[in-house]
């Protein structure tokens, strides 16, 4: 089996649609920017030895990377309704593992190799929540997956923040 196809040997890839794009498209690079989170959370699954919340937040942003290579303006009710319900499972776990502490925090990361890792993968959730804002605004992007990645980054503090 191969994985060479000389497609992109010009420069070009193809969008889930099927249209042929430069590899710098901003979609492309937002994809790329959510590939690399996910390796990050793939780094906190081992750092913390543990697969969960790690693998799901992986299977996750699967989906999103999927939803951003086809360009549309709206997400299909059943995706609407599942970035829906991680937003809200999102917002109960961080709830959950803050209790009154403040809101807000700076913090200094690498308090051991976990910690590092998850703020690691924060960081990266910004970077790729600032792509998004930047695609968002020369082409049409659901709202709701800007939600998800805001929502994301400060979910990954909460679980930085929130460990013993």
């Amino acid at each position: 089996m191969t994985i060479t196809t000389t497609k992109g040997d010009t420069g070009t890839t193809s969008l889930g649609d099927g249209t042929r794009v430069e590899k710098d498209n901003l979609r492309i690079e937002l994809n790329g920017q959510l590939d690399e989170l996910s390796a990050y959370l793939g780094l906190c699954k081992a750092a913390c030895c543990q697969a969960e919340p790690y693998t799901t937040l992986q299977r996750q942003l699967m989906g999103l990377m999927a939803l951003v290579a086809k360009p549309t303006a709206s997400l299909p009710a059943t995706a609407e309704q599942q970035v829906k319900t991680a937003v809200a499972h999102m917002e109960q776990e961080m709830e959950r593992r803050m209790g009154d502490a403040p809101r807000f925090n700076f913090v200094l990361p690498g308090r051991d190799l976990a910690d590092a890792a998850l703020h690691l993968a924060r960081a990266k959730a910004r970077t790729c929540e600032r792509r998004m804002v930047t695609l968002a605004k020369v082409e049409a992007v659901p709202p709701l997956l800007l939600t998800y990645l805001n929502r994301l980054s400060d979910y990954l503090f909460a679980l930085a923040v929130g460990r013993p």
